[in-house]
């Protein structure tokens, strides 16, 4: 004779439809703290809590539920359950591995601004990436270093050209211009990239920033029109911080 199951909840209506309320709860504080943790808030994923959302889940899938809304419900709540954990999975996967897409646009926004190749355990630290996934993260972007460098040694070894000495990549030096800007120094422009960068950092863009080379050639075509419209001989660049993107030039 088959064992009848037992619950521990009332399996009454109004006893069902409390339960899903507590899971459903329980779902949505399960998903603030796994996106607390991703953002380095927490210390660790909420472990306890899944196991105990997961045995509800596994229970309720032995009860008949007869009443179609709450059958509904439960079902919507369980699809949104497996849609989570998947995405949790992977994103705990990404991180094990050093290649969270998040701390990736991090870093790459820092290697552009510093004209670097890798990102050094201070750097991922000062960038905001959290002490328990940093090492990890180092880790990866120095083995896709080796990696880049061993297969450009045995392209050069295939052609028999031979390889260029493994130095620590110097800071990208920006080129003089062939003809200065008119109105503007250049310790100006260097200073208006500078205040460039760190609005770009402060947008929150994920691509990295233009060069100056690039901000040189738009300001080139921009600033004539702005003294000849102005009847102005200097000008003055101001950065909207709210839109890395945007340059303004007033004449002055």
């Amino acid at each position: 004779m088959k064992k009848e199951a037992t619950f521990n909840f009332d399996v009454s209506r109004e006893g069902i439809e409390a339960r899903l309320d507590e899971m459903g709860q329980k779902l949505e504080r399960l998903r603030g703290l796994y996106e607390s943790f991703f953002m380095g808030i927490e210390r660790s994923p909420p472990e306890v809590l899944r196991r105990e959302l997961n045995r509800q889940i596994l229970e309720m899938q032995q009860l008949p539920i007869s009443n179609a809304s709450l059958r509904f419900r439960y079902h919507a709540l369980t699809q949104r359950w497996v849609l989570l954990i998947t995405y949790w999975n992977r994103t705990l996967r990404e991180i094990e591995a050093g290649t969270f897409s998040r701390d990736l646009s991090k870093a790459k926004r820092r290697m552009a601004q510093k004209g670097i190749s890798t990102i050094s355990l201070a750097e991922a630290l000062a960038m905001g990436i959290p002490a328990n996934r940093a090492k990890a993260f180092v880790a990866h972007q120095q083995a896709a270093q080796e990696r880049n460098a061993a297969a450009t040694r045995a392209r050069d070894a295939a052609t028999g050209a031979t390889p260029a000495p493994i130095t620590e990549p110097p800071a990208v030096a920006e080129a003089a211009p062939p003809v200065a800007l008119p109105g503007l120094s250049e310790a100006e422009m260097q200073d208006v990239y500078r205040r460039y960068l760190e609005a770009h950092q402060k947008a929150g863009k994920t691509e990295p920033a233009p060069s100056m080379s690039k901000l040189r050639e738009r300001l080139a075509k921009q600033i004539p029109l702005i003294l000849s419209a102005n009847n102005c001989a200097r000008v003055r660049l101001e950065i909207a911080a709210e839109d890395a993107r945007c340059v303004c030039a007033r004449g002055r």
